[in-house]
């Protein structure tokens, strides 16, 4: 149980106990009807017991119906004790009623049952008021106001409360969202890190040793169309990190390794410039490695013309090739691929090719 609760829980249980069965029990003589008020005490203690379960770990839900029963309890006990004691009672009775009661109205408060809530506590001042207004007591206004003090005292505090408690909860609400933006700011900051740091070392132990050895063979030692084809390999991994680095992550960049290893001729551009605030660059990814695979030799042109607003790949080698690119965008559609893909595929005996457009899906309507 935690420190608000347990303290919530020790309040509820010295103001019931202070304020209701002492009074109640001690002046059972005085009532005349001392069966009625022991059992409208049973129920206004029972009750609010039931209503102060989620103090003990209970469910905060509550019908509606449950909510109008327990506000029914508010001015029918006060009907059960308040006509049968004498009118100079009335003051020491009002701990018991409508003080003892206060506990449903404020539970009731708390969980956002208002119109119960308020017809309880507009119930009981009725009683209150029609007693006091039949009585021949002095001031009947002050009075009244004086029995009324508990109820007036507890509604106030609980709507506090309730304000109180929904505005912590914004404030919590707004924390987590801050704190999350950034985790996933300094996540994304700790990616863009590991990839520099990664794109440095592939440089440092890859790029580096195959430039001394290109610049100390000669054109005609025997590796050297081995050591042209890691140059050109090299340089479209380069051209590739300056030129489209927002479309790249590790499986891109593993399909496009493989892709070339095939002999594809693949080239990947980001004109955008500065990047919109669309995704388009990361829905492009989860579609790009299967686009790739499905090339053997093919030349494959993937760009993104400024404006950011759209993306296109050409496509031009075999039939085989471009009918089994267009057969991928077409599952991913299926899956769900957030994008709207307009492609023109063009066949022949023995070449193909394929025009793809992608495009953000428009937003839903109505």
């Amino acid at each position: 149980m935690s420190g608000v609760r347990r303290a919530c829980l020790t309040g509820t249980v010295i103001w019931l106990f202070s304020h209701g069965p002492l009074v109640a029990l001690l002046s059972l003589h005085q009532h005349r009807w001392p069966a009625l008020a022991l059992l409208a005490l049973v129920v206004v203690l029972g009750v609010s017991a039931l209503a102060v379960r989620p103090l003990l770990g209970g469910p905060l839900d509550l019908s509606r119906r449950a909510a109008v029963a327990m506000a029914a309890v508010v001015p029918l006990s006060g009907l059960a004790v308040t006509p049968f004691v004498a009118e100079d009672l009335w003051r020491t009775h009002a701990n018991w009623w409508p003080g003892l009661t206060q506990i449903v109205v404020a539970a009731l408060v708390v969980r956002r049952r208002w119109g119960p809530a308020l017809a309880a506590e507009l119930g009981s001042a009725a009683v209150l008021g029609s007693l006091v207004a039949g009585s021949d007591l002095p001031h009947r206004v002050v009075v009244f106001a004086a029995l009324n003090q508990p109820a007036i005292v507890w509604f106030t505090a609980s709507v506090g409360v309730r304000f109180v408690f929904d505005r912590t909860a914004r404030d919590v609400a707004r924390y987590d969202a801050d704190a999350g933006r950034a985790v996933a700011a300094a996540a994304g900051a700790q990616a863009r890190a590991r990839s520099a740091r990664r794109r440095r070392d592939d440089l440092e132990h890859g790029a580096v040793p195959l430039l001394r050895r290109v610049a100390a063979a000669a054109p005609d030692a025997d590796d050297w169309a081995e050591l042209s084809r890691a140059a050109l390999a090299l340089e479209r991994q380069v051209r590739d990190d300056l030129r489209a680095r927002d479309l790249l992550d590790d499986s891109v960049r593993t399909a496009l390794r493989e892709a070339r290893a095939r002999g594809a001729v693949v080239d990947v551009v980001d004109d955008r410039g500065t990047a919109d605030g669309s995704d388009l660059a990361g829905a492009l990814r989860g579609v790009l490695g299967s686009v790739l695979a499905a090339c053997g030799t093919a030349q494959v042109t993937v760009r993104l013309p400024p404006g950011g607003r759209l993306a296109t790949l050409s496509v031009d080698g075999s039939r085989a090739e471009a009918e089994a690119v267009s057969r991928v965008l077409q599952r991913a559609r299926q899956d769900g691929l957030p994008l709207d893909v307009r492609d023109d595929l063009r066949v022949d005996a023995a070449a193909g090719s394929s025009w793809v457009e992608f495009r953000p899906l428009a937003p839903a309507t109505g």
